[in-house]
């Protein structure tokens, strides 16, 4: 329950930020209230993965070679952890192809998911957490789940019409990072000293 909390927490401070950004972005950049609306939900959802995750922020980076190379070791034991690293993912593999169309692609929906995996596993060498081969299957698994509902989502819902720009989602992604690695540590400190 702790790790919820702390989650939520974590992206409720990092969605103080980002809607201010969001709000600049929108005037300056996106042009349309409703994909704003979506891409910051985006946005938070990166967030939290960001804070279930453990990320290494400007605040805290210390080298930590943890590393499980070996495939499915472990996964089926401590099936809990590999069926929220998927659950994790699901919402990855949905707002990509729903809110870009170059996603609509199977293909560049499962690279983007394996890459953005690969990348949180990568940094995670600079953390306190391990880096796992295990992590990376089942990230991939819950993006390509997500990537199936929203294909659903979309047949169902025709007036929904995916973006042609996807560098919209290169940009969001880079927001989030910069946020959570510069900004969001300082003001989290603060509030977790009042919680």
């Amino acid at each position: 329950m702790h790790r919820v909390f702390g989650m939520c927490l974590e992206a409720g401070v990092a969605s103080v930020i980002l809607i201010p950004v969001f709000l600049v972005l929108n005037k300056t950049y996106f042009h349309s209230v409703n994909r704003t609306v979506g891409y910051l939900l985006f946005a938070i959802y990166l967030a939290a993965v960001d804070a279930v995750v453990g990320l290494p922020c400007i605040t805290y980076i210390r080298l930590d070679f943890n590393f499980n190379w070996v495939p499915f070791q472990y996964m089926f034991s401590d099936y809990k952890t590999s069926l929220l690293n998927v659950l994790l993912f699901v919402p990855l593999g949905f707002f990509l192809p729903f809110f870009w169309k170059t996603f609509s692609n199977f293909g560049y929906t499962l690279l983007f998911g394996f890459c953005f995996s690969g990348l949180i596993e990568f940094l995670q060498i600079f953390t306190f957490r391990a880096t796992d081969v295990n992590d990376l299957i089942t990230n991939t698994v819950g993006t390509v789940l997500g990537y199936l509902l929203a294909r659903i989502t979309l047949k169902l819902l025709p007036e929904v019409v995916p973006s042609q720009r996807t560098s919209d989602a290169f940009l969001v992604c880079g927001v989030v990072f910069g946020v959570m690695f510069f900004l969001q540590p300082f003001l989290a400190d603060l509030v977790w000293k009042l919680v």
